[in-house]
């Protein structure tokens, strides 16, 4: 028995010594087999081209056979092409590449209206006598000479987020490369694309500059005019350059903005380098157009190349078009009050608000004739190009409204300046019917000699917006 029992154990156990064996064997084999299958599928992908790499291991033979067998050839063709076309799109691209200019093939365009050029610098010459005397103008070394928290030589560096709005034109190359050579280096770049329809060329030329400090912010809806000043409400630098796309600054332009903008006498103000002075009253009484022809009370366009009109000293405008350069603070006055509307105005709802709200003036800096760096409108031949303000006549009459009740609700124009009112009498009215009765008297008054009357009205009721 006790010899069964030996024998049945060794038996036994020689039973089992085989069945080890073979599960060890099996475990060996799938564990190499893991192996080799994760070689495998990786090298059978379709993204990976083993045209490139023939003889890198036996792997890879084994690969191309199972790949030829499982994989078609034609449909692995159009898997590496593809692969190829998406490694092509992510290579690194330089701005010559993809950058865009502006053909400007006409001169700059110049006045042979005598009469117009006789009208147009009488009222300049008198606009800049009434302001040396009343407030002191200043040309461009006189303003760089002046005490400045900015100072270039100081300890104190501004830092300057330029905001450049884009739409159809194609100037975005030329102000980058300005921006990039500027004396005083900028803090940051936006470049917006509101509704634009060169979109994508716009954010492949900001991309080809691969600067950090350069930033594309799109939108498929349309902002317009003041989504470019809702923006600067998010900066965090000490001032703010919002600039048009027909404008390219010169190098010199950041040192000189900021430098102005650092001085005790201008550190209220908002600046820039072409601005508009408002028709002025004519001999009826009455205000022409801001675009109304052969009109000396027209107002002015500062600078004006049509009439040889430059700005050798900084002078006092009712409002600034194409550029603004202002303190991040004072950008948030525009929203004070609503505006009459939001498809054009900002630049005049901007100087308007500041006057009311900030006591700001709208200043135009001086240039130097013979540095073009030191002009923010290098090329205004640019102006003329896709000009909205000219080619749609509704939105000349739409600015001239706005002008208008600007001025009827207390908006103290340069011609109001300048020409300070008498008044012997002031008559309050309530309603319509209140101002027909008082016309008698008012007529009385206006057909006496060196005697003035105006009629107050609750504007916003009797002339709604």
């Amino acid at each position: 028995m006790l010899s069964d029992c030996v024998g049945g154990k060794a038996k036994s156990k020689l039973h089992r010594n085989p069945s080890a064996r073979l599960v060890t064997a099996l475990t060996c084999l799938q564990f190499a087999f893991a192996i080799y299958a994760t070689f495998l599928l990786y090298y059978m992908s379709p993204t990976i081209d083993l045209r490139t790499k023939p003889d890198f291991t036996w792997a890879t033979r084994i690969a191309q056979q199972w790949q030829q067998l499982i994989i078609p050839s034609h449909v692995l063709g159009r898997y590496q092409e593809a692969a190829s076309l998406v490694r092509a799109e992510i290579q690194p691209i330089n701005p010559p590449q993809v950058c865009e200019h502006e053909k400007i093939d006409f001169q700059q365009k110049k006045s042979n209206d005598a009469q117009m050029i006789k009208l147009k610098r009488e009222l300049n010459d008198e606009v800049l006598d009434f302001q040396s005397k009343s407030i002191g103008t200043e040309t461009l070394s006189e303003l760089m000479a002046m005490n400045s928290k900015w100072d270039l030589r100081g300890p104190n560096k501004a830092k300057v987020t330029v905001i450049l709005n884009h739409f159809k034109r194609r100037t975005l190359c030329a102000q980058i490369d300005s921006l990039l050579h500027q004396t005083l280096p900028f803090h940051h770049v936006w470049v917006l694309s509101f509704g634009s329809p060169n979109e994508l060329s716009l954010k492949r030329i900001v991309d080809s500059y691969n600067d950090s400090r350069i930033s594309f912010v799109s939108s498929s809806y349309d902002f317009k005019y003041y989504g470019r000043f809702q923006m600067a409400l998010q900066t965090e630098a000490d001032l703010v350059y919002i600039v048009d796309d027909d404008m390219i600054p010169g190098r010199k332009m950041l040192q000189i903005l900021s430098h102005v903008a650092g001085t005790e006498k201008y550190k209220n103000s908002v600046l820039g380098s072409i601005g508009r002075i408002l028709p002025f009253r004519q001999k009826d009484f009455t205000f022409p157009s801001y675009r109304k022809f052969r009109s000396k009370e027209a107002g002015l366009y500062l600078p004006d190349p049509a009439y040889d009109i430059t700005v050798h000293k900084i002078v006092q405008v009712d409002f600034l078009s194409s550029s603004w350069f202002l303190s991040a603070e004072l950008v948030k006055t525009l929203f004070i009050e609503a505006p009459m509307t939001f498809m054009t105005g900002e630049d005049l709802h901007l100087s308007y608000q500041l006057q009311k709200y900030r006591n700001a003036g709208s200043f135009v800096l001086p240039v130097d004739p013979n540095d073009k760096e030191t002009w923010g409108d290098s090329e205004h031949r640019l102006a003329y190009v896709s000009e909205t303000t000219v080619i749609f006549k509704d939105i000349v009459q739409v600015r001239d409204d706005q002008w208008w009740k600007a001025l009827s609700a207390g908006y103290v124009t340069q011609w109001a300046v300048m020409h300070p009112q008498k008044v012997d009498a002031i008559f309050y009215a309530h309603s319509v019917d209140e101002v027909r009765a008082l016309a008698p008297l008012l007529e009385k008054f206006r057909s006496t000699v060196g005697k003035k009357a105006y009629i107050a009205i609750p504007w916003r009721k009797l002339l709604p917006l």
